[in-house]
């Protein structure tokens, strides 16, 4: 037990100075330039400040949209982003907070991806070996440092274990078959595209394996199992994501990307082998070494289970990766299937031959290698080498941006979540049949005030952008509480509130949580919380077992 301890310690100290170097470029109060930096920094900024007003969860940033209100919540997942959001709260400058972020999702991309290497090998060199080329890997740090793609960053953090997951179910001794559940709740939970793609690599790997999943009913069924709960687990994002995207129209609907748009962001050989952040669209490629180390996989004359996913990962990433590129034609997949469009950039595919070629070029490396300990050492030490003098020639601030171009420089990015053809000019609150302005009070997503008109129709328009959720109700000096009707006013998508009876006093609208939100939550937490029950009775059968 003392030298699990130990062990367990050692491990963690060098994640901890792995993350410090990878996160060197961070350790500053310097602003920075990245792409998507505005719209993510805005999201840490808007559920900050909704959670001092009381807003829990937050599912409107009301100060979003001119104060109209965006939804984003709804349709971007933002768990995770209550991290740095409370950090902001309790006094941290936003951008330092944000920093902090990245470095706590570099720390635990180097635990979660050591951990689902060692389980799938049993082996701390191939482990490490994984573990550096995907933590300090040329799209992760390109996600971080140039694109400020949070999202991507976060997704990258739970990919390992949906391979570990994977591994342990096919080939694996199928006990902990909960891990890919975590890995596919972790997804959901940061970014939604790469969650799509992980659904098709999971699908993937299991239809060339299939034979031997469908050999051994257990598999079977413990995949099925697996599948379910995953399901459960997503139902907090997913169900109010589905509500709310057929409650109405919204940008993200329209066809915002071409097919030609994706085919100008296909990748050539040059950017996939490129290894330097002072070129042009660096971000595209994953650099040499990724893209090298993985093809002498080939020369691997192994049969057992380990090589035998491995070279099925190689496989798949070489046609995820070739995917990214020109060779593809994009253009013509995107004019029979619109819906693929909002991949936006065919780089993104990176993402997962990233993955991939981690775990096989690292099993392939250690391989060649062998158990010579001292060489793989060695091998480690010019890894992160390699990355730190990556990163010296990294400027995070290209574009001289101050903290405050970075909060108004695009605050809900190209707007996906907007309704279509929303109209952010009338701030007033004021009866539409008369123009009478009505004075108000607004704390986060609720507005109050009074209403006094014996003669006209209530028909009063609200300056808020029109999503499903809102309410609203009048307070009657009798104390009587009436609800009152919330509609989407079709010519400028804001709320209007009206009533057929004629009545008086304060009237409230705010955001509540729909009942399909309430469900999906409900299912998420009760399902996480048996889960993790069900894991915790397990370990201690185990351990009373061993005691025995």
């Amino acid at each position: 037990m003392k030298e699990k301890i130990i062990d367990n310690s050692k491990i963690l100290g060098i994640i901890l100075i792995l993350t410090f170097l990878i996160s060197i470029p961070y350790l500053n109060f310097e602003p920075i330039t990245a792409h998507d930096i505005s719209y993510h920094t805005n999201r840490v900024i808007a559920i900050s400040e909704e959670l001092k007003a009381g807003q829990f969860p937050v599912l409107i940033h009301s100060n979003l949209l001119d104060g109209f209100g965006y939804a984003g919540p709804l349709f971007y997942p933002e768990l995770f982003l209550y991290i740095p959001a409370i950090l902001t709260v309790l006094g941290l400058n936003f951008l330092t907070s944000y920093k902090l972020f990245t470095m706590i999702t570099t720390f635990f991309t180097f635990l979660f991806t050591f951990y689902s290497a060692n389980h799938i090998f049993k082996n701390k060199n191939i482990a490490w070996t994984i573990t550096i080329l995907y933590g300090a890997s040329f799209y992760r740090l390109a996600d971080i440092y140039e694109r400020g793609a949070i999202g991507e960053v976060l997704a990258i953090v739970f990919l390992p274990l949906i391979l570990c997951g994977l591994y342990e179910i096919i080939f694996g001794e199928n006990k902990k078959w909960w891990i890919i559940c975590f890995g596919i709740f972790g997804l959901i939970n940061s970014h939604v595209l790469t969650f799509a793609m992980s659904i098709i690599l999971i699908l993937t790997i299991c239809i060339i394996n299939i034979i031997r999943i469908f050999k051994d009913k257990k598999r079977l069924a413990t995949l099925i199992m697996a599948g379910v709960i995953s399901i459960l687990l997503s139902l907090s994002f997913v169900l109010p994501y589905l509500e709310q995207s057929n409650s109405g129209k919204f940008n993200v609907d329209e066809k915002i990307y071409s097919g030609a748009f994706l085919q100008s962001y296909t990748v050539s050989f040059k950017e996939l082998i490129n290894n330097s952040f002072n070129s042009g669209d660096f971000y595209k490629g994953i650099g040499t070494i990724l893209l090298i180390l993985p093809m002498f996989i080939i020369t691997v004359k192994n049969e057992d289970n380990q090589s035998k996913f491995m070279k099925q990962l190689f496989w798949i990433g070489l046609v995820v990766l070739l995917a990214s590129t020109s060779i593809f034609s994009w253009e013509t997949l995107c004019n029979k299937f619109n819906s693929i469009t909002t991949l936006q950039f065919p780089y993104r595919l990176n993402i997962i031959s990233t993955l991939l070629f981690s775990f096989a070029g690292g099993y392939t490396l250690c391989n060649i290698i062998g158990n010579k300990i001292e060489l793989n050492k060695l091998i480690y030490i010019l890894l992160i080498l390699f990355t730190l003098s990556l990163l010296s020639s990294l400027n995070i601030n290209s574009g001289n941006f101050t903290e405050e171009k970075i909060i108004t420089f695009a605050p809900v990015g190209n707007g996906e979540y907007k309704p279509y053809a929303l109209k952010q000019k009338d701030t007033r609150v004021h009866n539409i049949a008369n123009e009478e302005e009505l004075e108000f009070t607004r704390i986060s997503s609720k507005m109050e005030f009074e209403y006094t008109n014996k003669e006209d129709e209530m028909i009063i328009h609200i300056p808020l952008a029109y999503y499903k959720g809102y309410v609203a109700q009048i307070e009657e000096e009798n104390g009587n509480i009436t609800n009152l009707i919330v509609e989407k006013e079709p010519h400028t998508q804001n709320i209007i509130v009206k009533n057929d009876k004629i009545l008086n006093g304060k009237i409230t609208i705010e955001y509540k949580m729909t009942i399909m939100q309430k469900l999906g939550y409900t299912i998420t937490y009760v399902t996480f919380l048996g889960l993790v029950f069900y894991i915790g009775i397990n370990k201690y059968r185990v351990i009373n077992e061993n005691k025995k």
